[in-house]
C-alpha cells in the first residue's frame, strides 16, 4: 500500500511541477525532475560500466519502471518544457523494442519541441526513424500487423519534421517489407491491394535513397503481383508515387 501511495504522490507531484513550469524555461533544478535526474545519472553510470549491449538492454528494461510515474504525471500535464528524463526514457523504450510507449513520448516531445541531450547527436525525428527501422532491418522485431500500425504512427509523427532522406527511405523500406509479409500469398483482393501498397513504399524508398537495398525486393514483389493478376501489369509499380496504405474500417489511407 505504501508503494502505491508513493507512486501516486510522484504522479501528482510531477504533474503539478510540469504545469507550473513555463514552457520556455530551462529544466528545473529541484522537485520531481531533480529526483529523476539524480536517478538517471546513477543509472547511466551503471550502464557505462557494462560492455555487453545485450546486458545493457536488459538493465534498461528493469530501470524503466522507476521513471513510469514521473512520466505519466508529466504527460498528463502536457505543458512542455525541456525534459531530459522524458526523452531519455523514450530512447530506452526504443532500445528495449517497446515502440508504442516510445511513440507516445515522441509525440509529446515533438509537439513541444523538446530536444535530445547533446550526446545523441540527432534530433528526435531522425533518432526515431533510425532506431525503429534499424531494429527491424536487424531482424530484432517480428513483422506483424501491430508493428505496421506503429510504423504508420511513426510516419505521421515525423512527416512534418526535417530528417535525412536516408532515414525516411528506411521507413518506407520496412513499411513495404511488413506489408509484403502481411500480404502472404496474395490469395484475395485485400492481400493484392496490400502488396500493391507495399510496392509503392519500396519504390518510394528507392527514390529517396538508391542504396537502401530494395531493388531485388521490388523485382520479386512485382513478379508476384503480376503472377497473382494473371500477368497483368501491377497497379502500384510506378516509382516516385507517394505510397498509399490500404484503408481499414473506413479510415483514410496515410500518404508519404
Amino acid at each position: 500500500m505504501a508503494g502505491l501511495v508513493r507512486r501516486h504522490q510522484m504522479r501528482v507531484a510531477a504533474a503539478l511541477a510540469a504545469a507550473l513550469q513555463p514552457a520556455d524555461a530551462p529544466a528545473p533544478t529541484s522537485g520531481p525532475y531533480e529526483l529523476m535526474m539524480h536517478a538517471l545519472v546513477n543509472d547511466r553510470r551503471t550502464l557505462k560500466g557494462i560492455q555487453s549491449i545485450e546486458r545493457k538492454i536488459e538493465l534498461k528494461r528493469e530501470m524503466l519502471g522507476k521513471y513510469r510515474d514521473y512520466v505519466e504525471g508529466v504527460l498528463s500535464a502536457d505543458k512542455g518544457g525541456q525534459d531530459d528524463v522524458i526523452v531519455t526514457v523514450m530512447v530506452w523504450l526504443l532500445d528495449t523494442l517497446q515502440f508504442r510507449p516510445a511513440l507516445d513520448l515522441a509525440a509529446y516531445a515533438l509537439r513541444h519541441g523538446i530536444q535530445l541531450p547533446a550526446h545523441y547527436n540527432r534530433d528526435v525525428a531522425t533518432l526515431l526513424l533510425d532506431e525503429v527501422t534499424d531494429a527491424i532491418l536487424g531482424g530484432r522485431v517480428e513483422l506483424n500487423a501491430p508493428l505496421f500500425d506503429e510504423l504508420v504512427t511513426l510516419q505521421v509523427l515525423t512527416d512534418d519534421h526535417d530528417a535525412p532522406d536516408q532515414a525516411r527511405a528506411k521507413l518506407h523500406r520496412v513499411m513495404g517489407e511488413t506489408l509484403t509479409h502481411l500480404a502472404g500469398d496474395l490469395a484475395d483482393d485485400d492481400t493484392r491491394r496490400m502488396a500493391a501498397a507495399a510496392l509503392q513504399h519500396l519504390n518510394r524508398a528507392k527514390q529517396l535513397d538508391g542504396a537502401v537495398g530494395v531493388v531485388k525486393l521490388i523485382e520479386k514483389l512485382d513478379r508476384r503481383i503480376k503472377k497473382a493478376e494473371g500477368g497483368a501489369p501491377s497497379p502500384a509499380g510506378g516509382e516516385g508515387q507517394p505510397p498509399t496504405t490500404p484503408a481499414q474500417d473506413g479510415e483514410t489511407p496515410p500518404t508519404a
